[in-house]
């Protein structure tokens, strides 16, 4: 048996003098290194780099017509949206689905009847579901159909524009199926 075996303490400590000895060069080095940190001469920063000018731009296709509506709607909204006198018919008597928001409304398909009309199912949020057929409406702002698709109703609402008016809008009822 050697000494260490017989004194756990003195073993102990050995090892504590050794790990410390350890400790102790980093600590040196790292003090010397902030030394020669601190020795040496500032270096300049340098300046930020300078802004470009950048010339205005001037949209000029406002008068094309939008990649994201179908040609159908813009026809309707252009013939509809000239017209100065854009207003909710107060008088007309409200529709079913007019009652409900048109985000809350699900396009579920389209049927064409043997007389080749077409319609198209709308589900309510509480799960019935309804056919409505162009010229019917439907959400709250006096949504007008004006197209169904096999995947989709295209209708026109009358929403109010920022200076105490109404102006036509293009929305759709997409097929979550899509």
């Amino acid at each position: 048996m050697t000494i260490l075996s017989k004194h756990p303490a003195l073993l102990i400590a050995i090892m504590s003098v050794m790990v410390l000895s350890g400790c102790k060069d980093r600590v040196k080095d790292a003090q010397q290194q902030m030394q020669d940190i601190r020795n040496s001469s500032a270096q300049p920063i340098e300046p930020p780099p300078k802004t470009e000018v950048i010339e205005d731009f001037t949209y000029s296709a406002s008068n094309l017509r939008s990649p994201f509506m179908p040609p159908s709607l813009l026809n309707v909204q252009n013939t509809q949206v000239n017209n100065e006198g854009v207003r909710p018919d107060v008088t007309r008597q409200k529709e079913q689905l007019e009652q409900f928001e048109l985000s809350t409304l699900v396009f579920r398909g389209q049927i064409i009847s043997p007389e080749g009309q077409q319609f198209g199912l709308v589900q309510r949020p509480d799960g019935t579901v309804a056919s409505v057929k162009v010229g019917d409406y439907i959400g709250l702002n006096d949504g007008r159909i004006v197209e169904i698709t096999p995947t989709q109703i295209n209708l026109i609402e009358i929403v109010p524009d920022s200076r105490a008016g109404f102006v036509e809008k293009p929305a759709s009822l997409i097929s979550p199926l899509g």
